[in-house]
């Protein structure tokens, strides 16, 4: 469980910070149009994910399932709206890619952080 917990909250905490530092790039790397990207967007973006990463990786071993569960509720709104916009014809094979099925692996992670952390503390999520 530690190893995932430090993979998911470690790639949170890079995707929050190369988005804040450089939103231009981190967009094209997400195959966003630079032409109808907003960088006050993005940055919005960072910084929900430098706090999931941040609240992950400093969560005691009794907070943490709650808090790898609220992290896979978000990253499974963002599947779904990434889904959705896929079906509109809004986002590039390398969004979907890289977000939506990106998104969709981190939910998963989250929720497996979430049932392995509630079973070591003996609780039932």
């Amino acid at each position: 469980m530690e190893t995932k917990r430090m993979f998911l909250g470690g790639t949170r905490a890079l995707i929050g910070i190369g988005t804040w530092i450089a939103p231009d790039l981190s967009a094209r790397a997400f195959g966003f149009d630079l032409a109808r990207n907003d960088r006050f967007i993005g940055r919005l973006f960072a910084a929900r994910e430098l706090a999931l990463a941040a609240s992950l990786l400093a969560a005691s071993p009794k907070q943490l399932p709650a808090v790898a569960a609220v992290g896979a509720a978000v990253d499974t709104a963002d599947a779904i709206a990434g889904f959705d916009e896929t079906r509109r014809g809004n986002v590039s094979a390398l969004t979907f890619v890289s977000g939506v099925l990106g998104a969709v692996l981190f939910a998963a992670l989250g929720a497996r952080i979430a049932q392995e952390a509630s079973e070591a503390a003996g609780d039932d999520l």
